[in-house]
């Protein structure tokens, strides 16, 4: 009786108890992993870390904006044509690409005009300004950025992922709260600043854009892994060994220090290999449940060192953690964000209310205490 009760106890992939889930079915189940509305602190955590990303990303090509991605530049409108031939045999047919700054088309000043404008929304946007207009201008940022061959690279796709799933959250986010002005519908709530007014109306919009980035970045993390299953240097524990050393730099006196302790170092570069396998391949079973928190958190920063100091590849990591941290309850961000204003440099950056708005948003929380927006 008691290991029947410790079983019902346990948490299911959704967060709640497993009770719920056999008492009520898998359509209740199904209905509230998504449907439930939840307090949207953790939507607006994530889009500032997002802003952040975009900003650093972007930011990197500046003073070059022409070159990188006008049609003057390295990768110029002859080189686009000759990409859009260039198909693989009895492959599937290339995407048709778009992109803000084909408008532009040869002219300098409109790509630099447009490359600080897009830096502009991003800022905008990570701050918390305007987010229903914003967010959108984010996504065709984003996506035209990245659709220059010149630069792209496998990061791009978890630029793009962020980017889309953001804009939909605060598209729909308080859509149907009552308590919004027409001002507020076109351009957002003034409650998206991270640091603003505690008291929020949960949403159903910001629960069902999490739940859409939990169930992306966990097909994409366990793809990556079943991936790797293809590769033989990852069966024998070896596939570390290689960015380790590059055949191409490494020298043979750095080969041959490693001689005295070759088996103890061999074995901790398996023990490496196969724990990324594993994280990868197990990251359902433990990425919705609380107490996993430390390796789902920890093997993400550990995988951000692991890109950045041995791929080289300074966009994986961070939209890694930020996938990993799309993960976190309610509580948990709401922890968090109350632990953020204790830091000496951003307590001046918490808004305060008027107690005309606390008195306000109570009686409209006493109405409508839950949206569905």
């Amino acid at each position: 009786m008691s290991k029947s009760r410790n079983a019902l106890s346990a948490e299911g992939p959704a967060g709640q108890p497993l009770a719920e889930v056999s008492e009520g079915g898998l359509w209740k189940a199904w209905v509230h992993f998504w449907f439930t509305p939840a307090d949207p602190t953790g939507l607006h955590a994530i889009r500032v870390l997002a802003g952040v990303l975009f900003l650093s990303w972007l930011l990197g090509f500046a003073g070059h904006e022409n070159e990188m991605f006008g049609l003057q530049g390295w990768f110029d409108t002859q080189a686009y044509k000759e990409a859009s031939r260039m198909q693989p045999p009895n492959g599937p047919p290339a995407p048709i690409t778009w992109s803000l700054v084909y408008l532009c088309g040869e002219n300098t000043a409109a790509v630099t005009a447009l490359y600080w404008a897009s830096v502009a929304v991003l800022l905008l946007f990570t701050l918390g300004i305007a987010t229903r207009i914003t967010s959108v201008l984010t996504w065709l940022v984003v996506g035209s950025f990245t659709a220059n061959p010149l630069i792209s690279y496998d990061g791009d796709a978890l630029l793009l992922i962020l980017a889309f799933y953001l804009m939909v959250g605060y598209v729909l986010l308080g859509q149907w709260n009552g308590g919004l002005s027409w001002l507020g519908r076109l351009f957002g709530s003034s409650r998206d600043w991270l640091l603003g007014p505690v008291a929020r109306p949960q949403s159903l919009a910001a629960n069902l854009t999490m739940r859409l980035l939990q169930v992306h970045f966990t097909i994409l993390v366990v793809v990556a892994g079943l991936h790797k299953l293809q590769s033989g240097d990852w069966w024998s524990g070896a596939a570390l060994w290689y960015p380790l050393y590059p055949p191409f730099t490494t020298k043979l006196s750095e080969v041959r220090s490693l001689a005295g302790r070759r088996d103890f170092y061999l074995i901790m570069v398996s023990l490496a290999t196969y724990a990324v396998l594993a994280w990868q391949l197990g990251f359902p079973l433990f990425a919705w449940r609380q107490r996993w928190r430390p390796i789902l958190v920890g093997g993400a920063l550990i995988g951000w060192l692991g890109t950045a100091f041995l791929y080289q590849l300074p966009i994986f990591g961070p939209a890694f953690v930020i996938g990993s941290l799309c993960f976190l309850t309610p509580d948990e961000w709401s922890w968090l964000t109350g632990w953020l204003p204790r830091v000496p440099a951003l307590e001046r950056l918490r808004l305060a209310e008027s107690p005309r708005t606390v008195d306000q948003g109570a009686r409209r929380s006493a109405q409508t205490p839950v949206t569905t927006g």
